[in-house]
């Protein structure tokens, strides 16, 4: 049935444990009270009459909870809501007042002809019969005993305000998993909008360095057909790495090292041996990992603008393991145009840095006679364990 969606297994579990309390204290009730009571004698029948009017208030709490509450909660029925609530009410309030056995009429005296405790001596009034049951009197005019229930008592009054609190628990329950609910399905969402912005910001670095790199092939096809194959080759590993492989959350230091060397073979193809590139590593990769494509954008901003036609040229650049961190540094020279600092693809890996890292990463950008660029990022469990937490909290 359709209201069925509305109840998660979590409130249904709250509703049993509530009800499971609200059924048992009144037994464990009776229970320490004939402990503690001479007069009090417990028997099995009394929990029967005091379940009874309580399964009545789990009907309609049942009836609230399925069909009256859901209209409030999740269709925001303000007005349907109150109404369907002040018929319960009236419906609940008529059966209290028009069930239940009525009281007991008076009972007669009967004399024993045993002449003992039952009876006064020397034509005293008799004792009453302790085993008599107690009588309800309600008297009319004239003073005369009635056997009719009165309209409303105690334990009608009683049976109301439980009701009413069951009713409010219900309600106040069903607000709490909402809620719950709502704050889950927002966390899921930007969960899913965190992967389409680094989805987006990832691949941004791929128009820019496939045109050059087809153009540096497009040269090489005329001058050095093998090497233009070569590259074609390279270029087809490179590709296969952003389609396939960057799509992780983590990469190992081993991938990151064969993608750099991978970029810097293709892109120093189209310049002079006057260019000193250099790219160190160690030889023996530690099995850490970080997020993939955070380097890439640095080396490709070094070769935009770190390379001069007229003048000798370096990049210089190291990745390495200290401690529990990745220690990237990028030096290169600068040509005679402008350098911006703050262009789109720096812009866009320091978002990415903070969407992954938050603030467990270090970045410093020196803009002097050259460019200098130093990355540290968390590395081995550190940095595995922190991209996890942060991947749960989006």
């Amino acid at each position: 049935m359709k209201w069925i969606k509305y109840t998660s297994r979590q409130e249904t579990y709250a509703n049993i444990l509530l009800w499971s309390v609200m059924l048992i204290v009144p037994v464990v009730g009776m229970v320490v009270l004939s402990s503690v009571d001479n007069n009090y004698d417990f028997r099995w029948i009394d929990i029967w009459h005091v379940m009874r009017p309580m399964l009545v208030v789990l009907l309609a709490f049942l009836v609230h909870n399925y069909f009256i509450a859901p209209e409030i909660v999740y269709k925001n029925r303000k007005r349907r809501y109150y109404v369907l609530l002040v018929v319960l009410l009236m419906a609940f309030v008529a059966y209290q007042c028009t069930s239940g056995p009525p009281a007991k009429p008076p009972v007669a005296q009967h004399v024993e002809q045993d002449a003992g405790s039952r009876h006064g001596l020397d034509g005293q009034k008799p004792l009453p019969n302790p085993n008599t049951p107690p009588r309800h009197f309600d008297r009319g005019r004239g003073g005369h005993h009635r056997g009719s229930k009165p309209l409303a008592g105690p334990h009608d009054f009683t049976m109301f305000s439980l009701l009413i609190f069951a009713l409010g628990a219900n309600l106040g329950l069903k607000l709490y998993f909402k809620t719950m609910r709502e704050k889950q399905q927002v966390v899921e969402l930007e969960k899913e909008n965190l992967r389409q912005e680094l989805t987006y910001l990832r691949y941004q670095v791929n128009p820019h360095f496939l045109m050059n790199t087809l153009n540096n092939i497009h040269a090489l096809v005329d001058i050095d057909p093998e090497q233009a194959k070569s590259s074609i080759v390279h270029l087809s590993k490179f590709m296969r790495y952003l389609l396939y492989e960057s799509d992780q959350e983590l990469i190992t230091l081993r991938q990151v090292v064969d993608l750099v060397s991978l970029y810097i073979d293709l892109m120093s193809k189209r310049y002079a041996e006057s260019v000193d590139i250099r790219f160190d590593a160690p030889e023996q990769v530690p099995n850490v990992g970080m997020a993939p494509l955070v380097i890439i954008p640095f080396i490709e901003n070094a070769f935009k603008h770190g390379v001069s036609y007229d003048k000798p040229s370096f990049i210089h650049m190291s990745l390495r393991v200290v401690d529990s961190s990745i220690c990237f540094v990028c030096v290169n020279s600068k040509n005679h145009i402008k350098h911006e600092v703050g262009g789109v693809g720096l812009a866009n890996v320091v978002k990415r840095l903070d969407l992954i890292y938050g603030d467990q990463y270090s970045l410093h950008v020196d803009d002097g006679d050259n460019y200098r660029v130093e990355l540290i990022v968390p590395a081995d469990s550190l940095g595995v364990q922190t991209m996890k937490n942060l991947a749960n909290n989006y």
